[in-house]
């Protein structure tokens, strides 16, 4: 949900619709809840900015009508909270444009005073880019106290603009300038600043006579309107544009524009993406989080269960936070027929999207931790999104993460990072049914699955929740616009085929399985195998142990290495369960791998069962 108050006052969706706000005085209690985001207000002060001395005798209820009809209309879970101390609007982390409007204004003057002028101009720039009016909750009357804090930040406004045009004249740009600063001058001819900057601008661009001519206006004006000569700073100026000081002439830039420019390196988010809404909203949080308690945010979960997908989605939806760049690598950790790229090459690759390729210049791979070090320096202070998708291990991503609260970090692995220090973990399961509908409608037509229903539900039931098993379903029925939801549905249905049936192009359900597969054990990959051979979707650990000839707590320990491989889900009080399609898997190389006595110490114990 989005609240903008930078002119008139408005909120949307986060689909981008507009909310009907209602009246005007529920207009007003809710700038007063966003000009106070986070704090409670009491009932009292809310009846004094409504109604002032006058307040009716029904007051006190038509505050209550007001809040409860914006609970409505800002949907659920409620947003408006009551408590002893008042009434509070709870946001997520850049839902208000104040918010994100004074958080950009901080970081664009710390840049402008650290002489990082690239990157001021950037902050300054969306910040005044959050504008769409000329006040604060424009055609909105205010009571007083609202007037003030209304009043302070288009004064914020005013000093990030004049900010914007220091840092627009450091990196050289006064001819591009000049028209915003002669119109400026105009609107505001006692801004002695403004009339500095022009003065620069002109001498800049060759008009010194020009320039000087801006001083004598300016002296005139001072004289005329209010009685004063211009202070030290345009005097200043004058004297130096007199002299033709040479510190007047602009430095030129060691680098170009384009080197300045952040790393934009997100791919393509899917058309496709559907539901997840709950896992977005939290990973959002995690990482728009202004506490950086929360630097890295791992998702973990099975195989094409969707977690680059979602992913991707979020680094989309939160770019807008992270203006030093936002960087992708497909660390290969788990892709078929490619090898994991070595923490050496990452960061190289790394550097180089920052701009820096002096670490290992004389050949062969750098070192790693001089790598890791020069990217640390470089990451310091930025704010920079990092996307590891499919890593392998901790260690793989360990020398990859910046140290500074500014940047985030998400990891996406089909095993848990459990060592990744101050690592929040997020397990992704699969999708519920209405979600992989949803997702087959988007992916072959809402048309084609309407024609055929009951195939279609067919399709999504045998696919079992995974995410990539429907993006292949989809892609064989696209491939063949002639084959029928219900012939495709056919041939999943028969189990000794579906696997096969899932796989197109590059694409296969059974690949993606095998990756995880190989990484396990001797150990641990028999009990995964044998697990397939039991009867009913529940595994208890006293079967499994059974099964495997091995005792209770070893076979536990084994039911959990499959957990943590994400080829088994926990339950509770002992109990595991099996994907479907993993499940089919399993029983694929229990008859390529197993031993007649496997399979014939589980018939008896499902015979005993």
């Amino acid at each position: 949900m989005d609240f903008k108050i930078l002119g008139p006052i408005e909120v949307r969706t986060s689909h981008g619709r507009p909310i009907a706000l209602g009246r005007r005085k529920q207009r007003v209690l809710l700038a007063a809840l966003l000009l106070n985001t986070g704090k409670a207000i009491p009932s009292r002060r809310m009846l004094d900015w409504l109604w002032g001395e006058r307040a009716p005798a029904t007051a006190e209820s038509n505050l209550y009508t007001y809040i409860s009809a914006l609970r409505k209309v800002l949907g659920s879970p409620s947003r408006i909270e009551a408590g002893s101390n008042g009434y509070v609007l709870r946001v997520m982390p850049g839902e208000v444009d104040v918010t994100l409007f004074e958080d950009l204004a901080a970081q664009g003057q710390q840049a402008l005073d650290a002489g990082r002028h690239d990157v001021a101009l950037e902050r300054l720039t969306r910040a005044l880019g959050l504008w769409r009016g000329e006040s604060v909750l424009e055609d909105l009357p205010l009571p007083a106290p609202l007037r003030c804090e209304a009043a302070r930040l288009e004064q914020l406004k005013a000093t990030v603009m004049d900010a914007s045009l220091e840092a627009r004249l450091a990196l050289g740009q006064h001819a591009e300038m000049l028209a915003d600063l002669e119109a400026l001058a105009r609107r505001d001819p006692l801004n002695e600043r403004l009339r500095a900057q022009l003065m620069l601008a002109l001498y800049r661009c060759g008009r010194r006579a020009d320039a000087l001519a801006v001083y004598q206006s300016a002296r005139t004006t001072l004289a005329a309107e209010v009685g004063i000569d211009p202070g030290p700073d345009l005097v200043h100026m004058h004297q130096r544009v007199l002299a033709d000081d040479p510190a007047l002439t602009p430095a030129l830039a060691a680098r170009t524009a384009a080197s300045h420019r952040a790393p934009a390196e997100l791919p393509m988010g899917s058309a496709a993406f559907t539901g997840r809404s709950a896992e977005v909203a939290r990973l959002r949080a995690m990482l728009t989080s202004a506490s950086g308690a929360t630097a890295v945010s791992a998702i973990t979960g099975a195989a094409g269960v969707g977690k680059s997908a979602l992913a991707v989605h979020v680094a989309h939806q939160v770019a807008g936070r992270f203006p030093d760049g936002r960087i992708y690598v497909d660390l290969h950790g788990c892709t078929p027929g490619v090898a994991p790229l070595n923490p050496a090459d990452v960061l190289a690759r790394l550097l180089r999207s920052l701009g820096d390729d002096t670490v290992g210049r004389r050949g062969g791979r750098p070192d790693v931790d001089e790598a890791a070090a020069r990217f640390r320096s470089l990451t310091d202070g930025r704010h920079l999104l990092l996307l590891l998708d499919n890593a392998r291990d901790a260690a793989q991503v360990r020398p990859l993460l910046p140290a500074s609260p500014t940047c985030r970090v998400l990891v996406t692995a089909r095993r848990t990072l459990t060592s990744l220090d101050a690592a929040s973990h997020f397990r992704l399961g699969v999708m519920v049914e209405d979600e992989t509908s949803t997702l087959l409608g988007r992916l072959i037509g809402e048309e084609r699955v309407a024609a055929e229903q009951r195939a279609a539900h067919a399709i999504v039931r045998l696919c079992a929740g995974l995410p990539l098993a429907i993006r292949i379903a989809a892609a064989r029925l696209t491939a063949r616009p002639g084959l029928s939801l219900r012939a495709l549905a056919d041939r999943l249905a028969v189990e000794e085929h579906r696997l096969s049936e899932l796989q197109a192009d590059d694409q296969a359900v059974r690949a993606f399985f095998m990756m995880s597969y190989r990484s396990l054990d001797a150990e641990s990959s028999r009990m995964f195998r044998l697990l397939s051979l039991l009867g009913g979707a529940t595994i208890g650990v006293a079967a499994a142990a059974a099964l495997a000839g091995r005792p209770e707590p070893r076979a536990a320990d084994l039911l959990d290495h499959l957990v943590e491989a994400h080829l088994l889900e926990a339950g509770g009080h002992d109990h595991y369960h099996m994907h479907d399609l993993l499940r089919l898997f399993a029983r694929e190389r229990a008859r390529e791998e197993g031993t007649q006595e496997e399979r014939a110490r589980a018939t008896d114990l499902h015979t005993l069962a």
